[in-house]
């Protein structure tokens, strides 16, 4: 059962080329996402996909602040499932707000397509943080290089997912907006919880 809600590569791919085209500004990228019931709570399972790079990207807690480092295994699977939490409440977490606006602003028949939507965004969006950290773990960059890259990234992850939600929402700019922003405090707020938690 559990491996029923985990999406296949096939499923994954035909995702990101919905994602893609919306971020084009093609619509017909909206019919590349499974917005039935199944599809629904399966893109939910992307976060599986998502685990390992999460699990990377929270070494670099280590690097910034190394008297967070854990010692002995039994410090690094409780960070790791500490960290796991936090990263799951932020999978979760959007979905409840995301039925709060749909509700609030009468876009109940778009509820579906915009958690499908969000969710594998999710799984791009951890990719797309994934190139700045490896950069710092493989090549001697500088810190100010490493932290404007990262702030790129950061930034059009922000600007993409503005783009593809106004997809969603068919060209709803103002709604759009209220989403993105609602989102992004969401994800700071959740990171500074789980900062704290980490020994931060």
């Amino acid at each position: 059962m559990t491996w029923a809600l985990i999406p296949s590569r096939h499923e994954a791919g035909q995702a990101l080329a919905g994602l893609f085209y919306l971020m084009l500004k093609r619509p017909e990228g909206l019919k590349l996402f499974d917005t039935t019931p199944v599809g629904f709570w399966r893109s939910f399972g992307a976060f599986v996909w998502t685990w390992p790079v999460q699990c990377f990207l929270w070494t670099g807690v280590w690097r910034a602040v190394p008297e967070t480092r854990p010692d002995g295994a039994a410090e690094t699977l409780g960070f790791f499932l500490v960290s796991g939490g936090f990263d799951l409440a932020a999978w979760l977490i959007p979905s409840i707000l995301l039925l709060a606006v749909s509700q609030l602003f009468g876009l109940g028949d778009k509820f579906a397509r915009l958690v499908v939507v969000s969710n594998w965004y999710g799984l791009f969006s951890v990719y797309v943080g994934f190139f700045p950290a490896a950069l710092r773990y493989l090549a001697p960059v500088p810190d100010v290089l490493s932290a404007t890259l990262s702030l790129i990234a950061y930034m059009a992850v922000i600007g993409l997912y503005f783009r593809v939600i106004r997809g969603c929402l068919e060209g709803e700019v103002l709604i759009s907006v209220f989403i993105t922003l609602m989102m992004v405090m969401t994800g700071l707020t959740i990171s500074e919880l789980a900062f704290t938690a980490l020994g931060g």
